[in-house]
């Protein structure tokens, strides 16, 4: 399994790590250089004294410095107008006044009753001259890191932090993937062959009324997510068609990028099947089914089996089944599909002791003479109900076919462990809008980029780590996994920087792609329904429990 970091860690500042921008055609906007000037805003006794008597406030300062490498401090309003009490030129007694707060910024104004002395001080700077600049990090941070933006700021609230939220976040994260899948298509371009990809959708819900479907693809001789698609069920039929139409964009996009498919690895999706035997095989793409698909099919049939009467005895080869089921598929590297069917097919007579075989392909077991220890369990009689229930559900007609399709050499466990992590970004149990959760999938897709291939931590002593796990579904079974290095978060850094220098230079630019990037989003499922005045539907409720009232 590819573990990839789910944790939540602080993001480290990364000063002189810019956003990774590859080639960008000429309508595209652009990153600009880390703006990393020295200077500040604060006001020392020592200096001129600006504005002693003037009754306007001065003009916002231009950003001196970069506010995503400063330090944050949160600080008590009383310990803040502490700091007011004394007039800097007379020394007097003062009071200062906050002034225009706005989320986390604040204006203070100081004014001297004694001698006029005035003068302003602000919490932070501004970036485009009209933005607080903690104001569209904190945005950014909450939206970047995939915290809940609801629950984030009832959180800031409740702590007594005022904040408020911006919509300046997804249009950063659709370039900087746009970015990310540039590098990913010029590596393979440069790395030659075709693409070996491991394919699946994911539902945003369990159930079969999901809102949404994502589609994915992982190359896997890199390991990294290669494409996303993300189908609305209203685009479709029904839910179940966004699997596939969440394949059909894939390959539509890269098709655009002249990019040749070799092998795809999917599930048992019959509409995915016939759709690639009849579109893509043609083209020289060859389809392959995940193993640990077709062996959990297989399992739950053997766990229903095993309850039968007289059929006990095949929990206990259930393992080895399975195991079989691997070995079927790793054992023939070449995909033979004749040589697969007859190593499976193989198993039902090996369990009966039987070990030389009728079949050309595979003619007689591979394992040696299995003798004293190298035997732990019974073998099942020749015409038992074991026996012949095992035939039945080895031999089945749709199984024995998929079995010919099994991948021999890629899997997709990777595009699990990604799904696995998309549940940090986009967790099932929160709706979210069309873009939100776009947004989200592509945060999940450059978390993984950036952390899918890790090595493994070592000691002190460079010996690799490893932990002893005991997951549920092994039934008090134990499995060794080894322990990666800590994840990274340096893409989350890159966009809390782009994110500041796309606003300083344009926030016209950011709300102009946001604009395009909703206009290309799909109605939402509401719109197609017939709607109720709503005075109406408060009447009927009113009028249908007043029944009830005594």
């Amino acid at each position: 399994m590819v573990d990839v970091g789910t944790q939540t860690e602080r993001f480290e500042h990364h000063r002189s790590t810019p956003l990774a921008s590859p080639e960008q055609s000429d309508d595209e906007w652009s990153f600009s250089d880390i703006i990393n000037h020295s200077g500040d805003m604060s006001w020392s006794p020592g200096e001129e004294m600006l504005n002693e008597s003037s009754e306007e406030e001065p003009e916002e300062l231009e950003s001196l410095s970069d506010p995503n490498a400063v330090d944050k401090f949160i600080v008590c309003q009383s310990q803040l107008l502490s700091l007011f009490t004394v007039c800097p030129a007379c020394c007097g007694e003062t009071q200062g006044h906050i002034m225009h707060p706005e989320g986390t910024f604040i204006k203070v104004k100081q004014a001297c009753g004694t001698c006029g002395y005035e003068r302003y001080w602000q919490n932070q700077e501004k970036v485009h001259r009209n933005m607080p600049a903690c104001n569209l990090l904190l945005s950014g941070a909450i939206h970047f890191s995939g915290c809940m933006a609801t629950q984030t700021i009832r959180m800031l609230k409740l702590f007594g932090l005022h904040v408020n939220q911006r919509y300046y976040t997804i249009p950063t994260i659709v370039q900087a993937w746009r970015n990310e899948q540039r590098g990913i298509i010029r590596e393979l371009k440069e790395t030659g062959g075709g693409l070996i990809l491991s394919g699946d959708c994911r539902s945003d819900s369990p159930g079969h009324c999901a809102k949404y479907g994502s589609y994915s693809l992982i190359e896997d001789r890199i390991n990294k997510v290669l494409d996303v698609q993300l189908v609305q069920s209203s685009e479709v039929p029904s839910s179940s068609w966004c699997e596939l139409e969440g394949l059909k964009r894939s390959m539509q996009f890269l098709m655009d990028q002249d990019m040749q498919v070799s092998a795809l690895i999917t599930d048992r999706n019959q509409q995915v099947a016939k759709w690639v035997r009849e579109k893509m095989c043609s083209e020289g793409t060859r389809h392959f089914f995940d193993v640990w698909h077709i062996g959990k099919s297989v399992q739950k049939a053997l766990d229903a089996a095993a309850k039968e009467r007289d059929c006990e005895d095949l929990k206990l080869w259930r393992p080895a089944i399975i195991n079989h089921l691997y070995w079927t598929a790793a054992s023939t590297p070449t995909g033979d599909p004749d040589e697969m069917q007859a190593k499976w097919q193989s198993m039902i007579n090996h369990v009966q002791d039987i070990h030389e075989h009728s079949t050309p392909a595979f003619t007689s077991c591979a394992h040696p003479p299995l003798e004293g220890e190298a035997r732990n369990k019974e073998w099942l009689e020749p015409g038992s109900p074991a026996a012949t229930k095992l035939e039945s559900v080895a031999a089945r007609k749709a199984l024995v076919k998929d079995i010919r399709q099994l991948s021999p050499q890629h899997q997709t466990f990777s595009l699990e462990a990604y799904h696995s992590l998309i549940l940090h970004f986009a967790p099932k149990h929160t709706g979210f809008s069309f873009l939100g959760m776009y947004s989200r999938l592509l945060l999940a897709a450059l978390h993984y980029n950036s952390n899918g291939n890790r090595d493994v931590a070592r000691t002190s002593e460079g010996e690799a780590r490893y932990a002893v796990r005991y997951p549920r579904f092994r039934k008090g079974g134990w499995v060794v996994h080894p322990i990666k290095e800590k994840p990274s978060y340096a893409y989350a850094t890159n966009l809390m920087v782009s994110l500041v220098e796309e606003y300083s230079k344009s926030p016209q630019a950011l709300q102009e792609s946001s604009a395009v990037l909703s206009s290309a989003a799909p109605p939402p499922l509401t719109t197609s329904l017939q709607k109720v005045a709503k005075d109406e539907a408060v009447s009927l409720h009113l009028a249908r429990h007043s029944r009830f009232n005594i």
